[in-house]
């Protein structure tokens, strides 16, 4: 109550706005008394018929004790003036692949003086959207997506041959797309003497507008190549032959952040296991703390083209 006399906020109305659904059995809903209107003016029951909600929770019927009424600002004796506050309750039904701005109205639809009569406001004129009036006002809601994504590549082919160990650097990067596949010639005669292995970087990106976790990363290991627990102390391996890892449990990725994560496999030596190996590694698990799920992936379902799982491609020849 900006003003010098006494009143009450007889009636405040709400809109609908598209993408925010109202909750008429929410308990706060039921609290504040609102009440479901077609755009005609009738009351309904029917959320789906409704154009807006009005409540007369603050006015002088439902006052008891003054509780509602609000006291003429006085400058001497009060640093602000006097108010009251309402709640609404709302489902956000807005996709989250949306870029839409949802603007949700509010405004006194009616007034009345300390007796409870009609009064007129000074400069505003209830239930009437008009522009740059004081008794209304607005609030915007816009949906934000979670999206975790990841890429995979070979970083090193490491061979140990009578003691001696080659490195080689693959110079790949992760976003190559596709990455060249990675070759090692054995020499025929060393087959069963020389240790090949196989360095990957597994990268999380947070590619959304939500901060969010890799809970845990899995890798599956493709036929013909071997985990080596002591090669992969953060790793374990379940019982279908997939590794987990939960390095990044804790790692909070704010939108555009990433966090890497290494594994080393190893070549199993056999005349017959030659030709082509591809790596998988996918997000197995993640969370934020708004519960909203991935906006294009499904964590764990091993789903090609989903952007939460990447291969690396190696191969080996004689």
């Amino acid at each position: 109550n900006e003003g010098t006399k006494d009143g009450y906020a007889k009636e405040i109305k709400d809109d609908l706005p598209e993408g925010l659904e109202y909750l008429p059995t929410n308990a706060i809903n039921t609290a504040f008394r609102w009440k479901m209107y077609k755009q005609d003016g009738t009351e309904t029951t029917e959320v789906k018929e409704a154009s807006y909600i009005k409540t007369d929770y603050l006015a002088k019927i439902n006052d008891i004790d003054n509780k509602n009424l609000l006291k003429a600002f006085d400058p001497e004796t009060m640093t602000m003036p006097d108010y009251r506050d309402l709640k609404i309750a709302f489902k956000v039904t807005e996709p989250n692949t949306s870029d839409r701005i949802l603007i949700n109205k509010a405004q006194v639809s009616n007034d009345s003086d300390k007796d409870g009569k009609d009064i007129i406001d000074i400069d505003s004129t209830p239930d009437k959207w008009i522009d740059n009036e004081d008794d209304q006002d607005i609030e915007k809601v816009k949906v934000k997506y979670f999206d975790l994504a990841l890429r995979k590549w070979v970083t090193q082919a490491i061979v140990i041959d009578n003691g001696k160990e080659t490195v080689t650097e693959t110079g790949h990067k992760p976003e190559d797309d596709p990455e060249e596949v990675v070759k090692v010639e054995i020499k025929e005669g060393r087959l069963n003497k020389v240790v090949v292995k196989f360095r990957y970087s597994i990268r999380v990106y947070n590619e959304g507008e939500i901060a969010g976790y890799a809970k845990e990363v899995k890798d599956y290991i493709p036929e013909g190549l071997k985990f080596v627990q002591a090669d992969n102390p953060q790793w374990t391996q379940l019982e279908d032959g997939s590794i987990v890892t939960d390095q990044l449990k804790d790692t909070l990725l704010q939108p555009g952040e990433y966090a890497d994560v290494e594994v080393l496999l190893t070549w199993i030596n056999g005349k017959n296991n030659f030709g082509l190996k591809t790596n998988v590694a996918e997000i197995s698990k993640d969370y934020n703390d708004s519960n909203t799920p991935d906006i294009d992936s499904t964590p764990n379902n091993n789903k090609p083209g989903e952007d939460d799982i990447d291969d690396a491609p190696v191969i080996l020849t004689i």
